[in-house]
């Protein structure tokens, strides 16, 4: 890679040297040349170009070209070394300024580059070599022009010139040949043809009519124009080329507008003629791009906003379709939970018939069982007499065992479904149902019922039995709480039920709060039974206990009396 980099540098500095070479001595064929000092030196913009291309350390290709197309002419070697320092500094110092102000890369296809090439490029950076070569010119006594200062004004103008006029074509030929077609090369050979016929016209002598006044030379700026719009920095500088070479060559050779004053003053009005031209092509083909490249950015915002507002409107209607879809689904999911509540209320409501059937049959059936069985082992006792010692100490222990299977069984009917409930009201019902659990369960526990609680409808109180009674039997089995506490109050038209105990709490993920996937049947008959009622149903478990918490909406004491007058009435 180190030899190719080595191999690839030194093609750039022979084509750096031959094209520099070839270029000076064009510059220095120009006949009215006065001590090396050409009025356009087109070699200063094959040096500038260099340094923006390939960087500083062209310089060496650019010293060597400088020298040699110097010292192969007419003058002193000392003469040649100074003003190849000074050219070559002129290009670097150019090249500096160029990619330090405006860009690494100028295209000059911008306003921006076409303005700092003619600032920095063709006005600051040709004083180095105009003074550096003016002075050695001076100092080596080689009389150039009529002086110092009209030298070093050709000569200064003369660089600026072949900066103007060489450099753009290096940089904006590719752009061109992107969006070159056949009607464009139908075009540029029209424009090629109509600019050489009317400069030949100006300058052309024999060849033409040879236009002596002095404005006539502005005669081929309709074709710069035409160059520039059409085919922008590169078209422009390529009609500036051809309008620069026959006007040199047409006053070199006596003809044309420039040649009525002396040569100095007529060298002068050339280079102006000349930097007029390349200026106003440069920059009207420079202003033609941007406009359309603002164009084309436009179009292209357009488009995008035009795509921007399609894909909104997709956006837009899928989202309505997704709404649409969310509102159906939701719809089926409420209709499908209003079943299954449905299905979960029927099912409660079977449950209790279940409980109160079962309940039925065993006070009757078993009950009646027991007390017939109970009487009959009565009978038998009272006959102890004929019974030896063993048989009636069996008939006795069987007659206690009945009269315990009867309380069992009228307990158990009794929670299945208590008769108090229905005879009575929730106040005896709750009373007799913890009275109860606390002497099985040796558990202490406080009722604190609200003295204005009253009647409810058969399901509001059966749901808050169940629900005590079903918090009674998670105390008992998980909570390991020796205490527990129950308070039922009512509002106008809500009874709220609270039950504590001062166990271990839940574990995480079983309350309401937290999630129902570990839930047990228990709590979420609770849960359903109060839903169905339409009411409320939390649970808050901690370190410190288990609170349940339920709340059912009533009617007002008023109504409930009148509804429980009509009731009772025959």
């Amino acid at each position: 890679m180190e030899s190719a980099s080595r191999r690839q540098y030194f093609l750039r500095l022979v084509t750096v040297f031959v094209l520099y070479l070839s270029a000076g001595k064009l510059g220095l064929s120009v006949p009215f040349t006065s001590g090396n000092v050409s009025p356009v030196w087109p070699a200063s913009g094959v040096a500038l170009a260099s340094v923006l291309l390939w960087g500083y350390e062209i310089w060496p290709g650019v010293a060597l070209a400088a020298f040699f197309v110097n010292f192969l002419s007419q003058i002193p070697a000392i003469s040649s070394i100074g003003i190849a320092l000074g050219n070559t500094s002129s290009a670097l110092l150019g090249g500096y300024l160029v990619r330090r102000f405006i860009s690494d890369k100028p295209s000059f296809e911008r306003l921006r580059d076409v303005l700092g090439l003619i600032a920095f490029g063709a006005a600051i950076a040709p004083i180095v070599a105009a003074s550096v070569g003016a002075t050695t010119l001076l100092l080596t006594h080689i009389r150039a022009w009529s002086g110092f200062s009209s030298a070093w004004r050709i000569w200064w103008l003369g660089d600026a010139m072949g900066v103007l006029i060489v450099t753009p074509l290096f940089f904006t030929g590719r752009a061109l040949t992107r969006s070159f077609n056949r009607v464009r090369m139908i075009e540029s050979f029209v424009l090629l043809l109509s600019l050489l016929a009317t400069c030949f016209a100006i300058f052309g002598g024999r060849l033409g009519p040879g236009m002596k006044d002095d404005v006539l030379a502005f005669l081929a700026f309709p074709f710069v124009i035409w160059a520039a719009i059409r085919f922008r920095a590169f078209g422009a500088g390529i009609a500036t080329f051809v309008i620069a070479a026959i006007s040199v060559w047409g006053t070199a050779q006596g003809n044309g507008p420039f040649i009525k004053h002396n040569p100095l003053h007529g060298a002068a009005l050339l280079q102006l003629f000349i930097a007029v031209t390349a200026i106003t092509g440069l920059v009207l083909g420079a202003v033609t791009t941007e406009r359309e490249e603002a164009g084309e950015a436009s179009d292209t915002k357009e488009k995008l906003l035009r795509a921007l507002h399609q894909a909104q409107s997709s956006l837009q209607e899928a989202h309505a379709q997704l709404e649409l879809r969310v509102r159906e689904r939701t719809a089926e999911l409420e209709r499908a939970q209003e079943g299954l509540r449905a299905l979960s209320g029927q099912l409660l409501t079977m449950q209790d018939e279940e409980r109160r059937r079962i309940a039925r049959e065993l006070h009757d059936s078993a009950g009646q069982i027991t007390v017939a069985l109970g009487m009959n082992l009565t009978s038998i006792l009272a006959e102890t007499k004929n019974l030896t010692p063993k048989a009636g100490k069996a008939c006795r222990e069987a007659s206690e065992l009945v009269q315990q299977l009867s309380r069992e069984l009228r307990t158990i009917s009794h929670l299945l479904h208590p008769p108090l409930l229905d005879e009575a009201g929730l106040p005896p019902a709750l009373t007799w149902l913890v009275d109860g659990f606390a002497q099985r369960s040796k558990i202490s526990v406080k009722l604190d019922l609200a003295p204005d609680l009253g009647r409810f409808s058969p399901e509001v109180e059966t749901a808050i039995f169940r629900v005590i009674q079903e918090c009674l039997t998670n105390i008992l089995r998980h909570s390991e709480s020796r205490a527990a506490s129950i308070r039922i109050a009512r509002d106008v038209d809500e009874i709220k039920v609270e039950v504590r105990d001062q166990g271990k709490g839940m574990p995480s993920g079983s309350n309401g709060s937290g999630g129902r996937r570990r839930m047990g049947v228990g709590i979420q008959g609770m849960r359903e039974r109060i839903t169905q009622l339409g009411g409320r149903f939390d649970i808050r478990s901690g370190k410190n206990g288990t609170t349940v918490l339920a709340s059912l909406p009533v009617p007002s004491a008023t109504l409930q009396s009148a509804r429980t007058t009509a009731q009772e009435a025959p």
